[in-house]
């Protein structure tokens, strides 16, 4: 009888280690297979993040004789534009279709919209058109204001950090500051030029803007006070969200990404992720943003009164629903932005621009 039992005992044993290294196995697959669903799931994020960074170079998509690009290059930015190169939620119009009125009215204290302008057209040329936009071509830049120092802003939200360098280290090709900017760039350490310009050192070229601009012969009051800005920026570079008062940015050369929300609405954001970073996000998640939930009102205090429109969506008191609206800017388009409206910028390719800071 005791034989039988050590026997059964043995058999038992045999079973439990049998048990055990089955279940160790069986342990070891799935530690296997969870690495590699891991593994598979960092390199999918990787190379979508890399897919976001990822642009072209193209030579002729511009026609010079018609002063497209201006010697700027362009690039396809696929992670980064939409199927539709031209939708847009912000509102547009033809600058013969937006009176001035309409515009005090509908726009200068309420919300953006983009115009959009024949420069070149018989109808909308003047005489300094054809000075001032070939003043801006590249090898004329160079030419006339390359030697010049110019300051550099940090391209994080504040722009503290301020760096001199000569226009022609800026824009060399060969150089570091107009080339793509790269997945693992902080915001802070990209240098870009936007504001702080010296006037004086380039002469004709802010009173020839003036005298050019269709927007401002239109929507700028003579008498208002303006501070004008000029920037180049290289392709994905660009400004995380940030807010001051209101005006009006052209394009002069290349296309510029624009978001904007309501100033009631903050957007959740950090302010040293690259404009390109938190573009890839927002497009990610369906052009959807996250906002704080404090909401604050136009002079910049906590707003308790919150309204909702029908379909149930938080608005500010002019109807601006609680979302962020974005659109790309082309040349001969310009983009206005009321006063403390939160927006971020995103170049697509060598942009050329000058922005209108309006005390209307």
């Amino acid at each position: 009888m005791s034989t039988t039992h050590f026997d059964d005992d043995g058999d038992n044993k045999h079973e439990k280690r049998k048990e055990q290294t089955q279940q160790r196995r069986r342990r070891k697959i799935f530690l296997i297979l969870l690495t590699l669903c891991l593994f598979l799931l960092v390199w999918y994020v990787e190379h979508n993040e890399r897919d976001a960074f990822y642009v072209r170079e193209i030579d002729d998509f511009f026609d010079d004789d018609l002063k497209g690009g201006g010697g700027w290059k362009r690039y396809a930015v696929p992670a980064h534009e939409e199927k539709e190169e031209n939708e847009c939620t912000i509102d547009r119009y033809h600058i013969r279709d937006l009176s001035l009125a309409k515009f005090n009215r509908k726009y200068r204290e309420k919300k953006p919209v983009v115009v959009t302008f024949d420069t070149f057209d018989e109808e909308d040329k003047n005489e300094e058109s054809d000075f001032f936009y070939e003043m801006n071509r590249k090898e004329n830049v160079l030419k006339t204001h390359g030697e010049k120092t110019i300051v550099l802003s940090s391209a994080n939200t504040f722009s503290y950090e301020k760096k001199e360098v000569k226009l022609k280290d800026y824009l060399d090709e060969r150089g570091k500051y107009l080339k793509p900017v790269q997945l693992h760039q902080r915001a802070d350490k990209i240098w870009y030029w936007f504001g702080d310009n010296d006037h004086d050192a380039f002469g004709d070229f802010f009173p020839s803007f003036k005298r050019t601009s269709l927007i401002g012969k239109k929507y700028v009051p003579d008498n208002a006070s303006v501070a004008y800005s000029y920037g180049v920026g290289g392709p994905l570079s660009g400004v995380p969200y940030h807010i001051h008062g209101p005006g009006w940015s052209e394009s002069i050369y290349g296309r510029k990404k624009w978001f904007l929300s309501p100033p009631m609405f903050e957007p959740v954001f950090n302010g040293n992720e690259t404009a390109a970073r938190a573009a890839m996000r927002f497009k990610a998640n369906g052009n959807k943003a996250k906002f704080k939930m404090k909401t604050m009102n136009m002079n910049g205090k906590n707003e308790n009164n919150k309204k909702k429109n029908k379909n149930g969506i938080d608005v500010d008191k002019y109807g601006n629903e609680k979302k962020v609206l974005a659109c790309v800017v082309h040349p001969n388009q310009a983009v206005y932005f009321p006063d403390r409206w939160w927006h971020a910028t995103l170049n697509l390719d060598e942009s050329v621009f000058i922005s209108s800071f309006v005390n209307y």
